[in-house]
């Protein structure tokens, strides 16, 4: 399936300006499914990193932005109609999967403001396997629609 990404941000806030960054300190409650797997938040973090590297911008000690990412599950079906038109009840099947979706929020806030002033989306079919794919195509997606952002383009 394929991932939904979406952004929305403060267009009175002038992105551009923002270029170095750090990570906030976030406690993850026992529900959240990052404190559950430690290895998914390295996992995201690390990616992020990389990629706002190659995007032009860097880590430090004293930020323009700070960067918060969550993480939501949900089981859900995933169902096939393999019938055809009129003679449905003459055959064909119905093929029903138990699948999870997940969701990546990522939050860039302005550590001058301490506002909010840029939210990113990456939502999603997970599959175990494909993880470390999925995360990096995601994030990826995501910190392009960013660096959009900041040339002032939807």
């Amino acid at each position: 399936m394929a991932q939904s990404v979406q952004t929305d941000y403060d267009h009175n806030f002038n992105l551009g300006k923002l270029k170095t960054y750090s990570f906030a300190q976030l406690l993850r409650k026992p529900n959240d499914p990052l404190a559950a797997s430690p290895l998914n938040d390295r996992r995201i973090h690390d990616t992020l990193d990389t990629q706002l590297r190659a995007n032009g911008l860097s880590e430090a000690g004293q930020p323009d932005f700070a960067i918060s990412y969550y993480v939501t599950t949900r089981k859900n079906l995933d169902i096939q109609d393999n019938r055809l038109g009129f003679f449905q009840r003459m055959g064909g099947n119905i093929n029903v999967n138990q699948i999870t979706e997940g969701t990546i929020v990522v939050v860039f806030t302005d550590t001058q403001s301490n506002q909010e002033v840029w939210r990113g989306y990456v939502s999603g079919t997970l599959n175990p396997k494909d993880l470390d794919k999925d995360v990096n195509k995601g994030i990826t997606k995501l910190v392009q629609k960013f660096k959009k952002n900041q040339d002032g383009k939807q």
